[in-house]
């Protein structure tokens, strides 16, 4: 079920931009301006603050979205592609505090603005037009003999790969309390509905809505064309244990492309819904229109759907 609230009475809002490139750099110092003419303090942070161009005087270093008095960061607004508001969403979900993003990248499916509508975002932010949605997140957890050996929270996905060495992987698969298969593949991915246009879409999973309530588990390049991509409920356990090899190449977990821990044979995967999902501001056009948009979906035309039978 998807949780819905309101962004109001702003004072403190925390800049992220992305760190690859001028653009990020340059909207942010945009933004840090215009929050501080318009009584709202801007922040970044910590290791960004002395890395970039003069921000205003005015502007806070956090090293976590909450201030040195006590007080929450009110939003942070994630200026780049859907990579730079994932690093973003990371690091303010377990805060509750909200996301928006402004996308300085190609694609977008994640942000509510574009690079040219930065002052529009602003705007609406000052004037409380802002709305948030809960997002699912996954909370992963690996164990080895029988103690957890790491932790870690995914707002998009969690994937096992290979290692250096290119082999098909062997991954048991249980959903809840019951097998459901032994994957021969390049790996598997479980996923967030958000996370199902990341990484999951290009290895041929199923695009799912937002407040779908599902997680979903895909194999990359499975040795058998019979395992296919399957959906699940999102409070029912997944379970995935490293079963081989473990002679030649290992195998690594990864979650939102940034957390990474090597596996031992035997190791094994828990995945569970995470108590506090994150709050994202959402596009404002629906994901069919998002699809429809950025994947082409609409052919040459101008996207328009066409008229349906009377």
């Amino acid at each position: 079920m998807v949780e819905r609230g309101s962004i109001d009475a702003v004072r403190v809002v925390a800049l992220y931009p992305r760190e690859d490139g001028p653009a990020g750099w340059e909207h942010t110092q945009a933004a840090a301006n215009w929050l501080d003419a318009h009584g709202v303090t801007p922040a970044v942070p910590s290791r960004l603050l002395a890395s970039g161009p003069a921000l205003p005087a005015s502007t806070l270093g956090l090293d976590a979205p909450v201030t040195d008095d006590g007080r929450g960061v009110d939003l942070t607004i994630a200026l780049g592609g859907d990579g730079t508001l994932l690093h973003a969403s990371r690091w303010v979900a377990d805060h509750g505090v909200p996301v928006v993003g402004i996308n300085l990248g190609d694609l977008g499916f994640l942000s509510s603005y574009s690079s040219d509508e930065l002052t529009v975002a602003l705007e609406d932010l000052v004037a409380g037009r802002l709305h948030w949605e809960s997002r699912e997140r996954m909370q992963i957890s690996v164990s080895r003999g029988g103690e957890t050996i790491a932790q870690d929270t995914a707002c998009n996905d969690a994937y096992v790969k290979h290692g250096v060495v290119p082999r098909l992987l062997r991954l048991a698969c249980h959903i809840g309390d019951q097998y459901m298969a032994t994957y021969k593949a390049d790996g598997l991915i479980v996923c967030t509905p958000m996370g199902s246009t990341a990484y999951n879409l290009a290895a041929g999973g199923p695009i799912v809505a937002p407040g779908t309530g599902v997680f979903t588990v895909s194999p990359i390049c499975p040795h058998s064309l019979s395992h296919r991509p399957v959906v699940t409920p999102e409070h029912t356990p997944i379970r995935i244990t490293y079963v081989g090899p473990g002679d030649v190449s290992s195998a690594f977990l990864t979650s939102d492309g940034e957390w990474t821990v090597e596996l031992e044979v035997g190791d094994e995967i828990l995945v569970t819904n995470a108590p506090q999902p994150l709050k994202l501001v959402p596009p404002r056009t629906s994901v069919f229109q998002v699809l429809a948009t950025k994947m082409g979906w609409s052919g040459p035309g101008r996207g328009d759907a066409p008229p349906r039978d009377s």
